[in-house]
C-alpha cells in the first residue's frame, strides 16, 4: 500500500508511536494530556486513526468538537498534524525530474500521472517490463523513477534526499529500514561534500525522524 493504512493504526499504538518519537519542538504538544485525551476520544466512539481524521477534516467544526470531547481546540489542530504526518504525499511524476515531457505524456495515456498511481502500477518486475515494452520507456528507468518513489513516500524525504540516498546505495524502504542511521548520516554529508546536491546540514535527529515513519510503510515492491 502506498500509504499506511490510518484504519489500522489503533489509538493506543498512535499514543505510543508518539511517546517513543523523535518530536520537533512544534509538535511537542502533542505529549500534554495525550492519554487522557486518547480515552476522551475513546469514549465518543473513535478506536483508530482514520476516525479522527475524518473527525478532523473541517477546522471549522473544531469548536464544536472541542466542545464535544473536552479537548483543547490547540490540541486538535497539533493531532490532525500529527495524524497527516502520516499520510503519504501524492506528486506529479514531473516534480521527480526523470522523464522528459515525451515520456510523461506516455506515461499519462497509461493513467499516470502520479506517485501513487506509478507505485501502484509498477510493483512487480513483470509490470515494469510490459509496461516498457507497451510505451518504449527503458525498464532501468521506470525502475530507478520508481526506487525514488519508494523513497519519496518517506515522510521528511524531498525529490533531492531521495536522489542522494539511492546514489549511498539506500534505494527502498526496506534498504532504510535496515541500514542504521549513523551510516545513512556518514555516507550523506560525504557524498554531499563531494557533489554539493543540498546546502542543508543533517544530523542524526533527521534520519531518525524519517525513521519513525519509515517503519510503519509496507515493502511491496517486487525487486
Amino acid at each position: 500500500m502506498y500509504s499506511p493504512d490510518l484504519a489500522c493504526i489503533s489509538l493506543e499504538k498512535f499514543e505510543s508511536i508518539m511517546l517513543r518519537a523523535q518530536l520537533l519542538p512544534s509538535q511537542a504538544l502533542i505529549l500534554e494530556n495525550i492519554s487522557i485525551n486518547i480515552r476522551k476520544l475513546k469514549f465518543k466512539g473513535m478506536t483508530n486513526l482514520q476516525q479522527v481524521h475524518e473527525l478532523l477534516k473541517k477546522k471549522d467544526k473544531y469548536p464544536a468538537i472541542s466542545k464535544d470531547t473536552g479537548i483543547a481546540e490547540d490540541y486538535l489542530m497539533i493531532l490532525n498534524r500529527m495524524i497527516n504526518s502520516h499520510i503519504v504525499k501524492i506528486l506529479p511524476l514531473s516534480k521527480l525530474a526523470i522523464f522528459p515531457d515525451d515520456e510523461l505524456n506516455l506515461l499519462k495515456e497509461e493513467g499516470i500521472r502520479n506517485t501513487k498511481q506509478y507505485y501502484e502500477a509498477l510493483l512487480s518486475a513483470g509490470q515494469r517490463k510490459e509496461l516498457s515494452a507497451c510505451i518504449g520507456i527503458p525498464v532501468s528507468r521506470l525502475e530507478y523513477a520508481l526506487h525514488i518513489t519508494d523513497l519519496l513516500r518517506i515522510n521528511g524525504v524531498g525529490v533531492d534526499y531521495s536522489k542522494i540516498l539511492y546514489e549511498i546505495g539506500v534505494r527502498s524502504i526496506d534498504d532504510y529500514n535496515r541500514t542504521p542511521s549513523e551510516t545513512i548520516l556518514s555516507s550523506v554529508n560525504a557524498l554531499n561534500r563531494e557533489r554539493a546536491f543540498t546546502k542543508a546540514t543533517l544530523g542524526i535527529s533527521d534520519i531518525d525522524y524519517c525513521r519513525r515513519f519509515c517503519e510503519r510503510l509496507d515493502n511491496d515492491i517486487e525487486w
